[in-house]
Formats: C-alpha cells, sequence, structure tokens
C-alpha cells in the first residue's frame, strides 16, 4: 500500500530525513543536456514567478521520487536520484558563490545534517560508486571551486561533466539570480512524495494535483529534454 503527498524541496531537505540509494541502484547517468534542462526551467520559473506566497497553484513540481522508509529518519530512495542529485549540485555551487555567511550556512544544512554530538551526515548519500566522488568535490564547503579538470582513475565521470556544466552554468548568475532561484527552489518548487513498501516495477502514476504553474512534469525516467540556451561539449 502506498501514500503520497506534495512536499516542497525547502522540507524534502531538512528535518531528519536522509536519502540514501542502495548498491542495487544505477548510478548517476544523466548527461549536461539533461542538467541543463531542469536549471533552465528552474531559472525561468524563478523570473517568471510574481507572486511570493506559498500556495499549491504558484508551485513548480518536479515530478514523482518514490521512498522506501527505513529506520531512524532513513529513506531508500527508489525513484528520483537524477532530479535529487542535481538539486544537491546546484545547492553546492549556490551555496560555494554566495558571499553572506549566514546564507552559505543555511544552504549548507540543507546539505548535510548536522546535530550535537554526532558526525555530519550528508542528506543525500548516492550509490557506492559515486558516492565518494561526490562527498569529495561537491558536498563540503568551497569544494565546488577545486574540481579536477578531469576524472581520477575509478571517478563516474557523469558526474564530472555536470559538475562542469553546473560550475560554467552559475559563473553566469549574479549573486541576485542565485538568490531568486535558491528562493523559489526552496519555497515554491515541490515533488510528490510517494512512500512504498518495496521496489516499484512500472513508474508510479501522479496522483490528482492542482494544476502546477509549468507543464513540464520531471521524472527520472525521461533522460530526453527538449533543447535548451545552454551547450555543453562532452569532452
Amino acid at each position: 500500500m502506498k501514500r503520497a503527498d506534495v512536499v516542497s524541496v525547502g522540507r524534502l531537505f531538512s528535518g531528519a530525513t536522509r536519502f540514501r540509494c542502495g548498491p542495487a541502484r544505477p548510478g548517476f547517468h544523466w548527461g549536461p543536456p539533461q542538467v541543463a534542462q531542469i536549471l533552465v526551467d528552474l531559472e525561468t520559473a524563478a523570473r517568471d514567478s510574481v507572486d511570493e506566497e506559498d500556495v499549491p497553484e504558484e508551485r513548480f513540481y518536479l515530478g514523482v521520487i518514490t521512498i522506501c522508509p527505513q529506520q531512524r529518519g532513513v529513506a531508500t530512495l527508489l525513484d528520483g536520484q537524477q532530479r535529487l542529485t542535481v538539486l544537491s549540485m546546484f545547492l553546492a555551487f549556490a551555496r560555494d558563490r554566495l558571499p553572506n555567511n549566514g546564507e552559505r550556512n543555511r544552504i549548507d544544512r540543507m546539505l548535510m545534517r548536522r546535530s550535537l554530538g554526532r558526525a555530519p551526515e550528508p542528506r543525500l548519500r548516492l550509490a557506492p560508486e559515486d558516492h565518494a566522488w561526490f562527498a569529495h568535490f561537491i558536498l563540503p564547503p568551497g569544494a565546488t571551486r577545486r574540481l579536477p579538470n578531469t576524472a581520477p582513475l575509478g571517478s563516474p565521470r557523469e558526474l564530472l561533466l555536470a559538475a562542469r556544466f553546473m560550475e560554467h552554468a552559475c559563473a553566469n548568475y549574479s549573486v541576485a539570480e542565485l538568490r531568486n532561484i535558491i528562493d523559489f527552489l526552496t519555497h515554491h518548487t515541490a515533488v510528490v512524495r510517494s512512500l512504498a513498501e518495496q521496489r516499484p516495477v512500472f513508474a508510479p502514476a501522479l496522483p490528482a494535483l492542482p494544476a502546477p504553474s509549468s507543464t513540464r512534469m520531471w521524472d527520472d525516467l525521461d533522460p530526453t529534454p527538449s533543447p535548451s540556451r545552454y551547450r555543453v561539449a562532452a569532452e
């Protein structure tokens, strides 16, 4: 028996919940075009948003994520790894480019769960073959400013290409634009969180929702976005 609810990205990356991708799940495999499209969609929706109230009619929906809740706030991520990885990557790059310590710390708490007497834990732990690179080059404060030029031996090339694209995109944003996208992402962007007892065989169906502010509904199973104004050469 599954249940579903609508949750903002800000709520998704707060509280005690941590998302874990098990070893049976495929690793990150989106390329720069998919990363570009989700960023373009967020940028466009944030720019066009004129209503500051966080009401469902004004939300931008990023589709369904399916999780299997475990103990002590840990949830196994069954569907949504690609989207949550891209969102985490954007937050990390934005954090490292904002001038205010308070803003950087607030975003860092969305990436890492920190509590007294316990070691920091990542909100999102990728599949084993990806997480060591992600934890070294993306999650720590300032890490996105030290990206390697090439993927180290044994590290995931797809993550590096996505990070290089994100680096290029964020360099073109002003601080005001970054703040606007972050605010829109955390307060006006939402996902449908589907709770499952076991991995679904088919993609989960969307529950009835208010009409979203965007006609595009993101899904990890749709890796072919429309062309965007961003271009990255796959080297």
